[in-house]
């Protein structure tokens, strides 16, 4: 692929994800000045936006086991944005007047969810994610705004699957991979397969196989490695596994799950190392294991769960 062809597909992929971050039901005005900002840094930003908006299929997927959790109910391109956007570019103005409605898959904090799209691929979302995802006769495009999910790509000789998650872009064939998104940090796990890993920070494409790890930002490539599968995977049973964390990693990675927010309120313990296997979502089981195994004690409050050293057994230490 040419350096005109990957600069063409990352513009694309910015279209995509604007076009799935303004029809959101929490867009802001910031992020609607931003995106204002990104129509007028080139010509053909607009273009690919124009072109995205006016071949967004509104046709929804179909659960072949019946109705598809995680989908919310479509609406016309019309009722989903009633403002305009005007902005001046180099060549000319670009109005945007309607938006583009698609399949939207979400979880809650603490939920996980299965889906079949009508291809045949399969989703596994997990806590606190939201996908949005546009299945058309010459490609596969799914926009991952935040959180984390599993991707079973069923083959489709003639149309491409791709995940965009903060502007990068992920293809893979017959493939299965992990994809998670915090912020603007992104983490691609190939678990079987092949997979294409593009971004402008990063010349030239990576190519991912079997057991394979990329983790980095739109600005900067942190680490490509090829890590120990199982904590990485193990949320797909609804449990994560800690091999020498720190407290404060693994009290951060729990909270992914609940609403009862452990807080650890000892600078004293932060960097203590915590190993084993423990089922999400319940953050109260979790903090009673670590009474027993560190040197540490709890305060339950009604929206949290303070953890503090124990300073009796601080002290033999």
């Amino acid at each position: 692929m040419s350096r005109a062809d990957r600069k063409a597909l990352l513009i694309k992929a910015g279209a995509a994800t604007w076009l799935a971050r303004l029809r959101a039901d929490d867009r802001t005005a910031e992020d609607e000045a931003a995106f204002r900002e990104w129509l007028a840094a080139d010509p053909a930003h607009g273009a690919a936006f124009e072109a995205m908006n006016g071949v967004w299929d509104v046709a929804g997927p179909r659960d072949l086991r019946g109705k598809l959790p995680g989908i919310e109910t479509r609406i016309s391109r019309r009722a989903v944005m009633a403002g305009v956007f005007v902005t001046a570019g180099v060549g000319g103005t670009f109005a945007m007047t309607q938006m583009a409605a698609a399949n939207v898959y979400r979880t809650e904090v603490g939920e996980q969810k299965h889906a079949l799209l009508p291809d045949g691929t399969e989703l596994f979302l997990d806590t606190d994610t939201k996908l949005v995802v546009d299945l058309r006769k010459s490609l596969r495009n799914v926009v991952l705004e935040y959180g984390c999910a599993n991707f079973r790509v069923a083959p489709d000789l003639k149309r491409p699957f791709a995940v965009n998650a903060a502007g990068s872009i992920i293809q893979g064939a017959q493939s299965t991979f992990d994809v998670r998104r915090d912020g603007d940090q992104v983490s691609v796990v190939l678990i079987q397969g092949r997979a294409t890993v593009e971004s402008i920070a990063m010349e030239p494409a990576r190519v991912l196989a079997d057991g394979d790890r990329l983790v980095f930002t739109p600005r900067k490539t942190i680490k490509r490695d090829k890590p120990n599968l199982l904590p990485l995977l193990a949320w797909h049973t609804g449990q994560a596994l800690f091999q020498g964390e720190t407290l404060l990693d693994a009290a951060s990675e729990m909270n992914r799950y609940s609403a009862l927010k452990l807080v650890i309120a000892d600078d004293r313990i932060e960097g203590m190392k915590v190993s084993g296997l423990y089922r999400v979502g319940d953050n109260a089981i979790f903090a009673q294991a670590l009474e027993k195994l560190l040197p540490v004690s709890i305060r339950q409050f009604e929206d949290r769960i303070e953890i503090v050293g124990d300073d009796a057994q601080l002290t033999k230490i």
